[in-house]
């Protein structure tokens, strides 16, 4: 068939694409890559990250994030970002770095649909709860307490929370997506030793994930603040916020090189200036990365690997983008996040699900049955090398894989001797 042979099965599909790859791309996982061995189906046309990114798609978790806030809570309106349509956001921003650079775009989709998979209900305000309630359990992680954070829960949705057969725990992903997913931020309480918590991802996949993750929820996140009105209304009556905001519209005009009067944060403003800032951003990022690659000398993987174990990045802002970036960053903690919609919010979720989990702690018996099943057998899984099983942990693992409706339909099921059980 004109010199090809088809159809083509996953050692030509991976052999075809690792010939276009640059040298220092992750062509193919690594040697025992996977936990448990998996025979190879005779017939296969899906690489080995192709396989890992469509475990995590068919996954329940992944089907949940529709459901779960980026920052405005899911019912406050049909066009503000979900968890969903960030992690799609940010698979196509790195897929678009990975092919510039010549990279495994399989592995960064990969990575990108696992990223935020152990994400709590209603966003960061309950994912700091969770860690408060961590720290206050009997629990040492290398003489530490233990922690949640989000980063480390989606490993475990991917290593334990989550199946494809009764033979064993999980999706069974490979290393280089495991590693990926867990480094997509910095946040470390030291689980998962194999992983190298510590150290920079080795993979340059990994870390334009991480990297573009900030990028997509910074910039959408202001997208969506602009659009409801919030911050045009805060302007109007906050001194403060309004000098903070000023001082985002002067970053982003340099950082664009246009004049402040070009960004406008009024709630009928096109908001087109934020596809121009994530372009500009995304375009710094490869060309920086590219003259990092340059300096290093790196030549190979195995050079990408040697560099993480120095604790060094090759994915990089320029300084000045870097600076700017960071300032940025800063500011739309201080001001967007601090909005007091999106902070009354987060007191609300944060009282439903501390009633949540204390009504669970005080008595097992409101658990559905299988997570009571759970709780009143803790199976350890042999090698497993995240947190030690408690009951807490029974508990905290159902609440953070719950969505925003059914945490408040848990709540008021538990509450209201009016609704039906």
């Amino acid at each position: 068939m004109n010199g090809f042979k088809l159809p083509r099965n996953k050692q030509e599909i991976e052999e075809s694409y690792g010939s276009i790859l640059a040298p220092f791309a992750v062509k193919f996982p690594c040697e025992s890559s996977r936990e448990y061995e998996e025979l190879e189906r005779e017939i296969e046309n899906r690489g080995s990250f192709q396989r890992d990114r469509d475990r995590i798609i068919h996954s329940k978790a992944f089907r949940r994030l529709m459901y779960k806030t980026q920052v405005f809570v899911n019912h406050e309106g049909d066009h503000f970002r979900t968890r969903l349509t960030h992690t799609l956001e940010v698979a196509q921003l790195a897929r678009g770095i990975c092919k510039s650079l010549a990279l495994n775009e399989d592995l960064a989709e990969a990575i990108a649909y696992g990223h935020d998979l152990g994400h709590t209900p209603f966003g960061h305000a309950v994912e700091r709860y969770l860690d408060t309630v961590m720290q206050k359990e009997n629990i040492l992680i290398n003489g530490k307490p233990a922690r949640f954070y989000h980063n480390e829960q989606s490993v475990r949705v991917v290593d334990l929370l989550e199946s494809r057969n009764t033979e064993y725990k999980g999706l069974n992903l490979t290393y280089e997506v495991r590693e990926g997913i867990l480094k997509h931020n910095k946040d470390s309480s030291g689980i998962y030793n194999k992983l190298k918590p510590n150290k920079p991802c080795s993979s340059l996949e990994g870390q334009i994930v991480g990297l573009v993750d900030t990028v997509a929820y910074l910039c959408h996140d202001l997208q969506d603040g602009i659009q409801s009105g919030l911050i045009e209304d805060a302007e109007h009556t906050n001194r403060d916020f309004r000098e903070g905001m000023k001082e985002v519209k002067d970053i982003i005009a340099n950082i664009l090189k246009v004049n402040t009067n070009k960004i406008d944060f009024t709630r009928y403003s096109d908001t087109y200036f934020i596809d121009d800032l994530i372009h500009s951003l995304i375009m710094n990022i490869t060309v920086k990365s590219v003259e990092n690659l340059i300096r290093n000398g790196i030549k190979t993987q195995e050079d990408i690997k040697a560099a993480a174990d120095r604790g060094e990045t090759i994915i990089a802002f320029h300084d000045f983008e870097s600076k700017a970036f960071d300032r940025l960053r800063k500011l739309i903690y201080n001001n967007v996040y601090g909005l007091h919609t999106i902070e009354t919010m987060d007191r609300k979720a944060e009282s439903v699900v501390k009633e949540l989990f204390e009504r669970f702690r005080d008595n097992e018996k409101l658990l559905p049955p299988d997570i009571l099943d759970k709780y009143l057998h803790l199976n350890l899984v042999p090698g497993y090398d995240g947190l030690p099983l408690s009951k807490e942990q029974v508990i905290i693992d159902y609440i953070s894989c719950m969505t925003d409706r059914f945490a408040l339909e848990e709540y008021e099921r538990l509450r209201n001797p009016h609704i039906k059980i």
